[in-house]
């Protein structure tokens, strides 16, 4: 007993040491195109060619989406890696096989593994490997190590030159357009469309969500010229009639808001995502016409596995309910098409007295953009700053939030708060709630992660 408490002790050491020299690399920052990271995957035997992928990109909705369409193909008995980011609570969420996140022991074995190869190429004219590509290289090696049938991976940023664009997918989603990200991937919907639309390949089918018209046209002019067939996603009224090139969905009543008919053509399935909140419909109606589409290409997925898997899915920080009376809700909507789509939902799906927002952001997301949406729920706001070099100050939240109140006297909190880090807005939040209130932590997922250290 004791010696495994000491090995177990012993791993726990090591295991931090990974995480910490995986998190050193963060001051590479966020480069994009991946010639480097091409040369990584060679050295270490091209572990994303090992097994087919779905590649999935949006501007919001690819995580659930990601989980929906993992759970879907682990439901019709698939042997499953699937790849997210970021992570909330711990960085082996990001990884998942067969719905477990990585053990520590592989998360070791994969960074000793992968550390001399990073090495010996930060020697050469590629560089020092940047800490997303890092992640990417231990899902793919882990992936390949546990020999999956097929992986769902999640883009980080973009598409075109993001680290996961390296595979040729079986199919691709792209989920939704929004204007995010602008200062790397373009000011405009038009911009960022096509940059998203970089991970649709030659032939394989893309399925998309994207309502913005200048988004869908330039969609259509990727996929025409790759030769994919592309399928839209499309909310509709209970009459309404497909596309020819599509599928549509329509809400069912629900208590979690989120139930949902996806049909196409003679095709229709009524689904019931564990996920609550209405976007939830999209990204269901996506990943099931994704699985329909793999049918396509020799994947046994039935309708009761797209069911199953609907109904199953589960992903942190997603209107994620972790306390009661007063309830608390964690939720990462870290940009403006995310914060209008919570600030759509809370009084849909809870009943309280008063609202009070815990909030911290990172940039380059402008402060202005979000609050505008979530301010008028709240009856008091905490704003704290985040444990990360990006973070904005309270004391520049604060000051965005009062610009935004004497602009709308009439919709203001009546209580502005500032907190010298997570732990204290949580506790100042905590001890102004009464047990009918409903305490919201938003702005960024990595506030929400703090909620358990």
């Amino acid at each position: 007993g004791i010696r495994d408490a000491q090995e177990s002790r012993g791993l726990g050491d090591v295991y931090k040491r990974q995480v910490r020299y995986i998190e050193s690399l963060s001051i590479q920052g966020w480069r994009l195109g991946n010639a480097r990271f091409e040369a990584l995957l060679e050295q270490i035997g091209s572990p994303h060619l090992q097994y087919p992928c779905v590649h999935i990109t949006g501007t919001n909705g690819k995580g659930s989406t990601t989980a929906m369409m993992s759970a879907i193909l682990r439901a019709a008995g698939y042997r499953v890696g699937a790849y997210t980011s970021p992570h909330v609570f711990d960085i082996r969420e990001r990884i998942v096989i067969d719905g477990e996140p990585i053990s520590r022991e592989a998360f070791t074995e994969g960074v000793a593994y992968l550390r001399p190869h990073i090495e010996r190429l930060a020697d050469t004219e590629y560089g020092q490997t940047t800490e997303f590509e890092i992640k990417t290289a231990l899902a793919f090696w882990a992936f390949a190590q546990a020999q999956v049938d097929i992986a769902v991976l999640e883009v980080g940023v973009g598409g075109r030159m993001d680290a996961t664009n390296v595979i040729t997918p079986e199919a691709s989603i792209i989920v939704s357009i929004g204007l995010d990200h602008q200062d790397r991937l373009g000011p405009t919907h038009r911009d960022i469309a096509y940059e998203k639309a970089g991970i649709i390949k030659p032939g394989r089918p893309v399925v998309s969500g994207a309502a913005h018209p200048d988004a869908i046209e330039m969609i259509a002019r990727v996929a025409d010229s790759q030769g994919a067939p592309l399928y839209r996603v499309i909310r509709t009224e209970p009459d309404g009639e497909p596309p020819a090139d599509g599928f549509v969905y329509t809400p069912l009543p629900s208590p979690t808001d989120s139930a949902v008919r996806v049909r196409r053509g003679d095709w229709e399935l009524a689904l019931q995502p564990a996920l609550i909140g209405d976007y939830q419909r999209h990204n269901a109606a996506c990943a099931a016409a994704t699985a329909t589409l793999l049918r396509t290409r020799g994947y046994a997925i039935p309708d009761t596995a797209i069911e199953q898997g609907i109904r199953e899915a589960r992903l942190p920080g997603r209107l994620q309910v972790v306390a009661e009376s007063p309830r608390v809700v964690l939720d990462g909507a870290h940009n403006p098409d995310a914060a209008a789509a919570l600030a759509c939902a809370l009084p849909r799906l809870f009943k309280y007295q008063r609202l009070i927002l815990v909030l911290g952001m990172l940039t380059p997301h402008e402060p202005a953009d979000t609050l505008r949406h979530l301010l008028p729920l709240a009856d008091i706001a905490v704003f704290t700053p985040i444990d990360n070099p990006r973070t904005h100050t309270a004391e520049t939240l604060l000051q965005s939030a009062q610009a935004w109140i004497a602009s709308k006297p009439t919709r203001a909190p009546r209580t502005l708060l500032v907190a010298a880090h997570p732990q204290d807005a949580f506790q100042r939040a905590l001890s102004l709630a009464e047990p009918d209130d409903l305490v919201l932590i938003t702005g960024s997922f990595y506030l929400v992660g703090a909620w358990n250290t």
